[in-house]
């Protein structure tokens, strides 16, 4: 049976880390994304090599729409070198951007 995908964004931490450690835990393989800190998803691929699955991490800033032409090749490319597959299975869109600022 050919291992199951999940591109999870925003999965190098936050609810997105836990998300991408229990579809793991099932026996999909993860390709994350970042934004801010490669380590914490450097870390996050090890934990779920660790548990004998695949993955992957890629920066993408979900702020700035100009590069999703970009990144959407760099997942392409990632899953031929990764699993030799040309598409993944699930979608967890879990990153996002938000707007800080003083309620009063």
């Amino acid at each position: 049976m050919t291992e199951r995908i999940a591109l999870v964004t925003g999965g190098s931490r936050g609810l997105g880390k836990n998300a991408a450690l229990k579809l793991a835990d099932k026996g999909v393989g993860i390709l994350l994304t970042w934004n801010s800190s490669q380590q914490e998803a450097l870390d996050v691929v090890r934990e779920i090599e660790q548990k004998g699955m695949k993955a992957a991490a890629l920066q993408l800033n979900v702020g700035d729409v100009t590069h999703f032409d970009a990144f959407a090749r760099q997942v392409e490319e990632k899953l031929h070198e990764v699993w030799q597959r040309s598409s993944f299975d699930y979608l967890l869109n879990n990153a996002g951007v938000g707007l800080y600022a003083p309620l009063c």
